[in-house]
Order: C-alpha cells, then sequence, then structure tokens
C-alpha cells in the first residue's frame, strides 16, 4: 500500500497538524492550546495489575504519583485527562519481543503496524489497558486481505484527492493528494504541490466552482483522480458524530462534494440514502406494527446485508470487517 521508496514532496507543516488533529478524538486535545502543547492523555506504567501503580506520565505535565485504581478510565478520571494507556512493566519486554519477532526487512509500513496492533491486541486487558477502549474495538485484519481491498477500491496510476477547507473559507484546512501506481501509494503532497496553478485563497473563497480546478491541476501534476472530496472542516465534524444518515443529509445539501465517485462508493452513497429514507419512514409507522413484525423485519435485513457481504458484493468483503460498522462503535469519542 506505501510503496518503500514513497515520494514525500510539498507537504505544509500546518496542513499536517490539522490532519492529525482531524484524526484524534476532540476529548484529548486542551480546547485553546497550540497543537504543539494540546495532548491530553498519560501513560500510566504498573506492576503487575491495575492496582500497583508505579509511576503516571501526564503528556505536557511529566511524571507523577497516582493512587491505585481499578480501571483505566479511573486513572484517566483522577489524572484529568482524556486518554490512558497503561502498562504492566513486566509485559513490555514481552511486548517488544512479540513485534520484534514477526517484524520482517520486507515489510511495508501498513504491514508492520499490523503486526504490532495484533500483538497489542493478545495483551489487551492483560498487561496493557487503554481508555477509551480502543484495543478491543479495534479490528487487526491481514495485510492481504488489506491490500487486495486497496487494489480493488483504488485503480493503479490514478489520485487520491482530499480537501477539508476552513469554515470562514480563508484558505485550505487540510489537503491530502496521493498517487497510486503499481499497488502502493507512490507519492503525496499537500495543496502545496499546485499552488501556483490553483491559489489557495481563491479556491477557498468558494471551493464548490473550484475544485475542478484542483482535479485539472492534480491530473496535470500527478494522476488524473479516480477519488475527490471536498468539505468544509464544520461539515466534516457534523458527519462523524452525528446520525448514521448525516452524510446523505449533507450530500443532499451540497455540502460535500465527491468528485470523482467511483461505482463502490456510489453503491455504498446509495444505500446510505436508502435506509436513511428507510430509517425516517420506519420512525414514523414502528408504533403501528406488533413486536414480532418488527423483530422479523430487523432480523431479514440483517441476513440480507450478510449474504452481500458473504457473496464478494460488498467492497469491503475481502478485509473481514465492515469499516462503517466499525465507525458507528468509534464515533461517540469523537463527540467532544
Amino acid at each position: 500500500m506505501l510503496s518503500p521508496e514513497l515520494e514525500l514532496a510539498d507537504l505544509d507543516a500546518r496542513q499536517w497538524r490539522n490532519g492529525w488533529r482531524l484524526l484524534v478524538p476532540p476529548r484529548v486535545f486542551r480546547p485553546g492550546t497550540p497543537a504543539s502543547a494540546a495532548a491530553h492523555w498519560a501513560l500510566v506504567v504498573v506492576d503487575g495489575d491495575l492496582a500497583r501503580p508505579v509511576k503516571a506520565i501526564v503528556a505536557g505535565a511529566g511524571a507523577r504519583e497516582v493512587r491505585p485504581e481499578s480501571s483505566a478510565a479511573a486513572y484517566a478520571a483522577q489524572l484529568g485527562v482524556a486518554a490512558v494507556i497503561a502498562l504492566d512493566a513486566g509485559v513490555i519486554a514481552a511486548l517488544s519481543a512479540e513485534i520484534e519477532g514477526a517484524l520482517r526487512l520486507d515489510q511495508e509500513g501498513p504491514a508492520q503496524a499490523l503486526v504490532a496492533l495484533r500483538a497489542l491486541k493478545r495483551h489487551a486487558g492483560h498487561g496493557v489497558w487503554t481508555e477509551p477502549p480502543l484495543l478491543e474495538l479495534l479490528p487487526a485484519p491481514g495485510h492481504d486481505g488489506l491490500q487486495r481491498t486497496f487494489d480493488l477500491l483504488v485503480p493503479d496510476r490514478s489520485a487520491l484527492v482530499a480537501y477539508i477547507i476552513e469554515d470562514d473559507r480563508s484558505r485550505v484546512h487540510t489537503s491530502l493528494i496521493a498517487m497510486k501506481d503499481g499497488g502502493d501509494i507512490t507519492r503525496a503532497a499537500s495543496h502545496r504541490a499546485i499552488v501556483e496553478l490553483v491559489p489557495e485563497a481563491t479556491l477557498a473563497r468558494d471551493w464548490v466552482a473550484g475544485h475542478a480546478r484542483v482535479l485539472a491541476a492534480v491530473e496535470e501534476r500527478f494522476a488524473k483522480p479516480s477519488l475527490g472530496l471536498f468539505l468544509e472542516r464544520a461539515t466534516l465534524m457534523r458527519i462523524l458524530t452525528g446520525p448514521s444518515d448525516q452524510l446523505a443529509r449533507e450530500l443532499d445539501a451540497k455540502h460535500v462534494i465527491i468528485d470523482p465517485a467511483p461505482a463502490w462508493l456510489l453503491g455504498l452513497l446509495g444505500g446510505a440514502a436508502v435506509v436513511a429514507m428507510a430509517g425516517r419512514a420506519a420512525s414514523a409507522l414502528a408504533h403501528m406494527m406488533p413486536k414480532a413484525a418488527r423483530d422479523r423485519a430487523s432480523s431479514f435485513a440483517h441476513r440480507a446485508q450478510a449474504a452481500m457481504k458473504e457473496s464478494g458484493a460488498h467492497p469491503f468483503a475481502l478485509l473481514g470487517f465492515d469499516p462503517i460498522e466499525l465507525w458507528h462503535q468509534l464515533k461517540h469519542h469523537y463527540r467532544p
């Protein structure tokens, strides 16, 4: 997925920081502080079990003593932070040995990350504890399934484009341009790579009309885009934290532009729109149906979805899990 000779050029440090902060749940950052000092989490080292703390290290504040607690969440509350990683000192060496023993020099970055994640998951609740409990929720798919899914959904010799615009339309908040070739991402950049073709301020003022110029510039400098996503930051946060049909609502309101949109994504979005409409209709009709009928309808819907995945018709069938379903389990962590 990532070329060992990945070319990183024309990266914007501000946009890079902004993009990183979008990936991290908002509660992990202290509001109003600069990104360099905003982390709001702690590492707690314990001796054998959670009730025997050795030391806590709070990001940006240093080491401190802590009272014994029975969970990572309790340590987070005691330390006044939003996230905690608790590690048994005796497990650190074992974890290192497991990870180093499974790594190979010819593995690319994502494969190595999956090796580390699988090792951490094996110790989740038994030497490694987290708050939020992400290790229990995050799947660790095989790299082969990940690569095959990537190859299925993103054609070679094409570019992926993602732009998030500041809410006041003063400038670009975050941007990413990536080119895929030979099964791997071989080049990655930010808007800086095409800024002389599409001035940032001009684009931000009217990104709805200006996104076509971005796509043309990306094709000139990188490759023909196979997927382009454009929206404002507030819209993204509404989608991340809102109800399951929020994306369909934002698309209907033209607050999100997906251009070009591959066939597999159109299928997913069409499904999302149908589910959203069905959901609203179901809400209105549910009280008119007896419970047994509602249960049968729900069971039928789940069987149909499972059949679609097993047949390979679902675009994420090769992954072994559904990223959209996973997001529904994670999204409440992104609510401020």
